[in-house]
């Protein structure tokens, strides 16, 4: 048994971990290497303004005078990758980085077994320790 941990828009949420206020407010993040500088991950207030991804930011300010524009930051990310292992060491000692805000996570051995009604509730307890640090993930049991 498997179970992994997603972080949606974990660029995004890694430059707000440190800015929570700003998570309900319309913000978009740009990646400066994009050869075309542009927007790669939004919140959903910038999305209701009509803020998509792939808008440069000039063109997404046109059509959210109140959008806050931020930058894609490697050492922001690199923090919120660190605070994901460390809480999944905490919960499963086989763990594997799978991707940017991607954590698996090998169940054998572990004292629910298969037992699903044990796992959610360990698995909100992942959910509500990252919940902590300003991370906002999900938990997929397979």
């Amino acid at each position: 048994m498997y179970a992994v941990i997603f972080i949606p828009n974990f660029s995004l949420q890694a430059a707000l971990r440190h800015e929570p206020d700003l998570r309900a407010r319309a913000v978009a993040l740009v990646d400066s290497k994009l050869l075309k500088p542009a927007i790669v991950q939004l919140t959903e207030a910038a999305r209701a303004c009509g803020v998509g991804e792939g808008l440069t930011a000039s063109q997404a300010m046109a059509r959210c005078a109140e959008l806050i524009i931020k930058a894609r930051s490697p050492a922001q990310e690199e923090s919120a990758t660190e605070v994901l292992l460390q809480t999944a060491y905490a919960f499963s000692p086989n763990i594997e980085a799978t991707g940017p805000g991607l954590c698996t996570m090998e169940l054998k051995g572990m004292p629910f077994g298969s037992d699903h009604g044990a796992m959610e509730p360990w698995a909100q307890k992942i959910i509500e320790v990252l919940a902590q640090f300003y991370i906002t993930a999900k938990v997929g049991l397979a």
